[in-house]
């Protein structure tokens, strides 16, 4: 196990403390953690644990909605609703360009997109959203 594996676990045990010249150690020996396979004084603190992945969760659902189709990312996600969603406005976009004499590339990409989210939310049985 390395000390980066180490220092996920020390991230989340009561026993953590802070050295300003070394980082994060163990709060019982002040040193970094040397453990093998599993700390013996392991203590569990939730809060920080639900915290983390409460972090972890949140920079994962910004790193979707952001760069390219992150949009269309998130529709995705939303399963059937999602898809139907992005198939309605691709109409619509594709038609009021039409009507006002504008070809869009894109309506047939985000339709195609929309029709892909419909198929898998279907399949998956995700009508309204991922949990």
């Amino acid at each position: 196990m390395t000390l980066d594996q180490q220092l996920q676990y020390c991230k989340i045990c009561e026993n953590r403390k802070m050295n300003p010249a070394i980082g994060l150690v163990c709060g019982l020996t002040d040193q970094k953690p040397v453990f093998i396979d599993k700390c013996p004084t392991f203590l569990i603190d939730k809060p920080e644990a639900d915290r983390l992945v409460a972090l972890e969760q949140k920079a994962k659902e910004e790193e979707v909605s952001s760069g390219a189709f992150g949009v269309e990312k998130k529709g995705i996600q939303k399963g059937v609703m999602g898809g139907l969603i992005m198939i309605v406005i691709a109409v619509i976009w594709f038609f009021a360009g039409l009507a006002a004499g504008y070809l869009f590339y894109y309506p047939p990409i985000l339709f195609v997109i929309g029709l892909y989210a419909v198929i898998k939310g279907a399949i998956k049985g995700n009508l309204s959203g991922e949990k």
